[in-house]
């Protein structure tokens, strides 16, 4: 899909969304006890998240710049760890920003990564073991030229903060970048046709990579869980949160992922012969399946964990009925503000 014009792209409606999910509230998954304490967080973490990504509008592909993608980035964070430091919150909606950026080159909806996916997902892992192992990290300036550039050299100065913060505890975020790598070039040869659409199974089992929630949360274990942890603890329990998000992704985009020729769950199920409807309540319910997996999953994990068992539980019920009632690249910082102030602290 490269060449698409970002803002007709991120214009495209999904009026059957709309109507069969009328009513639904973006923050309904956020608890209404701690929702005032969220959105503070959330509008307090933006301008610390903003200022190292500033010079890379290439991250902003919806024309929207920080007033878009960083507000919700950021509300994200916030619902997931509201208890966690302003720096810490500003970090993982960073991280959302660029992965967003990282998301549109794969996509095509920003020029410049047609093919090449290993190359260019080998520097992103590169960049997480410092200068020795990634020349670009000294290359200055002139490294970031045209957006690949510029989402190189944003995802740079991430990984060098994080490299500060993780005491050597990158392996697990660089693994999750190599399959997420991977998972997005197969993405890409079903929208090319250069490979037969999947099945539904098989759509999910990579979806639930190309989400980027594993990416994310390989980073937030890291940066808000004890050390050391394994990875393979919270593997399983983390595969079914980002089924969960790709799903509830997936009935908000589904429109969208038609004009681009990409496979999504709500096309599959369509393709072999279910109305649009048919489609959407069929994947709604095996969100709510996928839901009830996820959380037994939770519950499995060590008491040691029971924090990052929590911000998983709040993560999926953010991401999951936000997606439910809108898109995520229209959500602007005054938005954030004027919710902030409607959900005021008595």
């Amino acid at each position: 899909m490269t060449g698409t014009d970002p803002q007709a792209y991120f214009g495209i409606r999904n009026e059957l969304a709309d109507k069969l999910l009328r009513g639904a509230d973006q923050l309904a998954g956020v608890p209404a006890e701690s929702r005032a304490r969220v959105l503070r967080a959330a509008l307090d973490a933006v301008p610390e998240a903003a200022g190292p990504l500033r010079a890379y509008p290439a991250l902003y592909a919806d024309g929207e710049s920080s007033a878009s993608r960083l507000a919700f980035s950021c509300l994200s964070a916030a619902a997931t760890f509201p208890g966690a430091p302003r720096g810490t919150i500003a970090e993982l909606g960073a991280l959302t920003a660029v992965l967003f950026a990282v998301d549109d080159l794969a996509d095509g909806v920003a020029d410049g990564l047609s093919t090449g996916f290993g190359s260019f997902f080998s520097l992103l892992t590169a960049a997480l073991a410092g200068p020795s192992a990634d020349p670009g990290l000294s290359a200055g300036p002139g490294a970031g030229a045209g957006t690949v550039g510029e989402v190189l050299v944003a995802w740079r100065g991430w990984a060098a903060r994080f490299r500060a913060r993780a005491g050597g505890h990158t392996e697990a975020l660089a693994g999750q970048l190599r399959l997420a790598g991977a998972a997005m070039a197969r993405e890409r040869a079903w929208s090319a046709g250069r490979e037969p659409w999947p099945s539904y199974d098989d759509y999910l089992a990579n979806g639930r990579i190309t989400i980027l929630y594993p990416t994310w949360w390989a980073a937030a274990l890291v940066l808000c869980g004890p050390r050391p942890v394994r990875w393979e603890t919270v593997e399983r329990a983390t595969l079914l949160g980002a089924s969960c998000v790709r799903l509830a992704n997936d009935i908000r985009t589904f429109e969208r992922e038609k004009a681009e020729g990409k496979p999504n769950s709500i096309g599959i199920l369509q393709r072999s012969g279910a109305t649009a409807e048919e489609a959407v309540t069929r994947v709604a319910a095996h969100i709510g399946e996928l839901e009830a997996a996820f959380h037994a999953a939770l519950a499995e994990l060590p008491e040691e964990l029971a924090g990052i068992a929590e911000g998983q539980r709040r993560s999926v019920a953010f991401n999951g009925r936000w997606y439910l009632a809108r898109d995520t690249h229209a959500y602007t910082v005054g938005e954030l503000t004027a919710d902030t102030a409607a959900h005021r602290a008595p």
